[in-house]
């Protein structure tokens, strides 16, 4: 269940992101005709939830004209030995080449040969038509200067977009999310964590602590690298490193108030379906690069009805059992994320008036917390069902669109008799994307955490913020501009025999989107967005629309 980078696409559209930030859409592929071969895509998705990952080091492309994502594919076949026109071997003996009678070439990795057939493993070409695709991974490089060690760094990513971000890798789309934190893997650095997602002003922050699944000791010490890569001023109050030691083989995920659970054996849904009967299984049983989002082509604004999605999943429960663990991997979308920023502009110029109420807990701060938990646009409840009728029992904190982690909620469950549980989630349309679900009933298993603070921590002009980032204490480290990085060193303790480590990353803060709010308060709207049950969800929707129009008519234009 180790989850790394994680965003979204649903169908060929929407797939522009700022850096490193992935949105969706719905664009039929044949009208696309501008590529940017720069694009390095890793793996896609198919409509029916199958993985394709291509050749580390030989990425797939857009071929010009072909409508389609071509690379190389590790695959297995069977050669009868009559048919091998020619073989080819390195200077161990080993096979590297198999040429058929047919003319095919094959790029051997392993073989055996097995009565009169050759068993082999081997890369091969592959064409992927833009009607099959449904999820896009590409790998994305930033370099610079390291401040700390004075020569050049990598830092890299592998993030999800839709096919316009593939044939259009240059075209950015402005994103509101939250830092970005890169590990050290050892070679070099890997976009790890965005923590904090939707705390968008002083009174909503908030601390989390999310895994760091690349993060390598390397001579006694872990390297972390905090950046700001987005149109918004981030304040940084406190970063921290937590090693967790634990048994070998258990899994440790942490809830929202910092307790960290132990999965010794989480048991994924037997059963997943969404609101129209379909099995939605092939993309939420486990943590992997096919994730479950909205069919948008299927989502009209104005019909009737709640704007919501609805998706049911059955797990395996043993009979009496008192107390679910749920490990949960769901968070905002993309264009969830920047619908942020376009509820905050319908203020106008009396935004500010707004972020000092909410900062001051003032009765604009009640309402908003009241608004999330009802409209679940950054907050998604766990529904139970019980013999009284399905309850809430958790609720799941979004809002980190570009990368996420597992997260654990433990709830009662001694209400329930059988031996299924069924949990449902209702997300609103286009807000929320869903990787896995599992769930644990086993006892927590002993863990020991320790606290790390950075024994380095220098920010992109050289300076000491050690004790900036020491506490959550109000003294934030301020990034207000694209392109600025701290890097930050912590001493490795030892680990105790026989254990094994997770590490995570506490962080606290918040970030202010830079918006242009100008003008008259929109305040029928804002009213509607915060007091009409369910406007905000089909409100945003038909902002997307327009969104996605723009985009077509700006691809039709330049094919012209």
């Amino acid at each position: 269940m180790d989850k790394k980078i994680v965003a979204f696409f649903l169908l060929p559209a929407f797939g522009l992101f700022n850096v490193s930030c992935v949105s969706t859409g719905t664009r039929a592929g044949s009208e696309i005709d501008r590529v940017n071969p720069q694009a390095a895509v890793v793996s896609v998705v198919t409509k029916s939830g199958k993985i394709v990952d291509f050749r580390k080091n030989s990425p797939g492309r857009v071929v010009p004209g072909s409508n389609a994502i071509i690379g190389k594919t590790l695959q297995y076949i069977d050669v009868d030995r009559a048919d091998v026109q020619k073989m080819i071997t390195d200077k161990k003996g080993k096979l590297v080449t198999l040429i058929t009678a047919g003319g095919s070439v094959y790029e051997v990795v392993n073989s055996t040969e097995e009565g009169g057939k050759f068993h082999f493993s081997a890369y091969v070409p592959i064409t992927i038509p833009f009607s099959d695709v449904q999820q896009v991974w590409i790998r994305k490089v930033n370099t610079g200067r390291s401040v700390l060690a004075g020569a050049g760094l990598i830092a890299v990513g592998v993030v999800v977009v839709g096919l316009i971000g593939v044939l259009t890798f240059g075209h950015w789309l402005r994103t509101e999310s939250c830092p970005f934190i890169y590990s050290w893997d050892g070679e070099e650095y890997v976009l790890d964590a965005e923590p904090y997602g939707a705390a968008v002003s002083e009174g909503l922050k908030r601390t989390d602590w999310v895994e760091l699944s690349n993060l390598r000791e390397v001579d006694g010490e872990y390297r972390v690298l905090l950046t700001n890569e987005l149109d918004e001023t981030q304040y940084t109050d406190e970063l921290k490193l937590v090693a967790v030691d634990h048994a070998p083989g258990a899994k440790i995920a942490p809830d929202l108030a910092g307790g960290f659970h132990t999965f010794s054996s989480p048991l994924p849904p037997v059963s997943a379906v969404d609101q129209n009967g379909r099995d939605i299984l092939p993309f939420v049983a486990k943590g992997d690069k096919a994730l479950w989002q909205s069919a948008l082509e299927e989502k009209n604004p104005d019909d009737s009805g709640e704007f919501r999605d609805e998706l049911v999943f059955e797990f395996p429960k043993p009979a009496g059992a008192k107390r679910v663990k749920l490990l949960a991997n769901a968070w905002t979308t993309q264009w969830g994320s920047l619908s942020a920023g376009k509820f905050l502009e319908l203020y106008g110029s009396s935004l500010p008036e707004q972020y000092e109420d909410i900062d001051g807990h003032g009765p604009m701060y009640g309402r908003i917390l009241s608004w999330m938990a009802t409209e679940e646009l950054y907050t998604l409840k766990i529904w139970v069902e019980t013999p009284g009728g399905w309850k809430a029992r958790a609720m799941i904190m979004g809002g980190a669109p570009v990368i996420t982690k597992d997260k654990a909620y433990a709830f009662d469950v001694g209400d329930i008799p059988g031996e299924t549980l069924r949990i449902k989630l209702r997300p609103p349309v286009n807000f929320w994307m869903v990787n896995s679900l599992a769930v644990d009933y086993g006892e927590e298993a002993p863990v020991h955490g320790t606290e790390l603070a950075a024994e380095k921590a220098v920010d992109h002009t050289g300076r000491d913020v050690r004790a900036t980032l020491a506490a959550t204490d109000g003294s934030y480290l301020e990034s207000p501009n694209p392109g600025e990085r701290t890097e930050l060193v912590f001493a490795a303790p030892p680990i105790k025999n026989g254990l094994a480590r997770t590490v995570f990353v506490k962080a606290s803060g918040y970030y202010k989107i830079h918006l242009n709010a100008m003008g008259e308060p929109k305040t029928g709207l804002v009213e509607r967005v915060l007091g009409e049950p369910g406007f905000a969800a089909r409100y945003s929707f038909r902002e997307y629309l327009k969104w996605e129009a723009g985009i077509r008519a700006e691809l039709a234009g330049a094919k012209r």
